[in-house]
């Protein structure tokens, strides 16, 4: 029986770039040796993924730290002229508005109509997806990030923290989000039911739940619900 919705927040609540990280990529790719905009991002986000693999735990460090020391080695690799705290400061600006996809407001309403709740789930520094959400007047029943379990995705310890702190076992949860690794394949490795948004259309591998928007997902809720229930009758 599903008694809450954990979610993803940025790439599925929010829109993951926005004008802001575009603008940063273009900043970079124009004082720059990169041959094409694509590969500031490849390097970028490369880079960014093994620095947050490296800070967990009594190594855990602010996304915002981690992105300053991250815009000070891309606009070195690239022999960029950009000022790495300017990229980062404005990084911080998308974090805390980032665009709203056009179909959450009406999925969590109908999510809460359900009596639901929903937590947000996210690598985040607390104060970005705090401001995007009062900027956006979401109304999520909760929120976990990164800082406060001091662990980033795709670790499972930020599951178990977010489960510990709403008193609900693994199989009570249903975890949506745009990452196979962080938001699929680890809430699933401790017994969380996960659905991939894939609002891109893009192959789904075997063994993964795939919904096309968050509506698509909200249908998928109405169908395990129901099965619950029926399952209780019997």
């Amino acid at each position: 029986m599903i008694k809450a919705v954990f979610s993803d927040f940025y790439g599925t609540i929010v829109h993951e770039n926005g004008p802001k990280s575009f603008e940063v990529i273009k900043r970079v790719f124009n004082n720059s040796t990169a041959t094409k905009p694509e590969e500031v991002i490849e390097y970028w986000w490369k880079t960014f993924r093994m620095q947050l693999e490296a800070a967990n735990g009594e190594a855990y460090r602010l996304q915002y730290d981690l992105s300053l020391e991250n815009f000070k080695e891309l606009v070195s690799h690239f022999q960029s002229s950009e000022n790495p705290k300017e990229l980062c400061d404005m990084m911080v600006e998308h974090w805390c508005n980032p665009p709203l996809y056009d179909d959450t407001r009406l999925f969590m309403e109908d999510i809460h109509q359900k009596q639901l709740p929903i937590y947000f789930v996210t690598n985040s520094d607390d104060l970005f997806i705090k401001e995007a959400v009062k900027n956006h007047q979401l109304k999520p029943d909760g929120i976990f990030t990164s800082e406060q379990a001091k662990y980033s995705k795709p670790r499972k310890e930020i599951f178990l923290y977010a489960l510990e702190k709403v008193h609900l076992k693994p199989e009570e949860v249903l975890h949506i989000g745009d990452s196979i690794a962080g938001d699929i394949k680890c809430p699933e490795s401790i017994g969380i039911k996960a659905i991939w948004v894939n609002r891109e259309n893009k192959p789904v591998p075997e063994g993964i739940t795939a919904a096309a928007n968050l509506m698509d997902i909200n249908k998928m809720i109405e169908s395990i619900m129901r099965t619950s229930v029926e399952g209780l009758k019997q």
